[in-house]
């Protein structure tokens, strides 16, 4: 798989009242991959189908309510699709069970956690891929940064598997943690506040569906 094909090329669509987008998303070790913060600020176990987040079909793929989860799927050809809580918060400690249902031969995809997530599709992507890689990404102005750059890691399960995935969005500092270790670090003070989203992309001409579960938001 080229890690290079998952940086950088983004084409948005606007549908109803959400936006969605689709396009091409292009270390470290240790600490406890919980959630060490207070009171939730933000509950969900999906069981209840109003609970505000994304519901629709498009064209490049689908977000919503299924089995008791909330399921992302990407049809493909890099097309990346998430859905928002439909709310909005600041600092966060981001923790949610995710689970690779479905994918093409070679699991070339990623899935994770958007946090401070703006209208356009702006904010950081907190990521892991089924074949074993993490990545944070920055979306802006229609495009992709790189805050850490795609890396192999033993941590992450491979395939239809589930990942325990935590995302720290804490002044500055952005967090990925997968299944109780810290993966990734970086600095950027762009976003401040925004939504929170589920995202996962497809780079092979085969969908890749993630169910998520048991999220958790709290203050880091």
């Amino acid at each position: 798989m080229s890690r290079n094909a998952r940086i950088i090329g983004l084409a948005c669509i606007v549908l109803l009242t959400t936006t969605l987008a689709c396009g091409s998303f292009g270390s470290g070790s240790g600490s406890s991959g919980s959630s060490t913060g207070g009171d939730a600020l933000f509950e969900d176990d999906f069981g209840d189908t109003g609970s505000g987040w994304e519901v629709g079909d498009y064209e490049r793929g689908s977000v919503g309510y299924k089995n008791g989860a909330y399921s992302v799927i990407s049809l493909g050809a890099g097309d990346t699709m998430w859905g928002i809580a439909n709310r909005s918060f600041g600092d966060v400690d981001i923790s949610v069970s995710a689970t690779q249902v479905t994918a093409g031969p070679t699991d070339n995809n990623d899935y994770g956690i958007g946090c401070r997530m703006q209208s356009d599709g702006s904010g950081y992507y907190l990521l892991i891929s089924g074949d074993g890689g993490y990545a944070i990404l920055k979306g802006w102005e229609g495009g992709y940064d790189a805050l850490v750059d795609w890396t192999a890691t033993d941590v992450v399960r491979q395939g239809n598997a589930t990942n325990e995935l935590r995302a720290v969005c804490s002044g500055s500092t952005i967090t990925l943690y997968a299944n109780g270790r810290q993966l990734a670090t970086a600095q950027d003070s762009t976003f401040s506040t925004g939504d929170v989203a589920l995202t996962a992309t497809s780079y092979e001409n085969a969908p890749t569906e993630v169910q998520f579960d048991n999220l958790v938001v709290t203050k880091p």
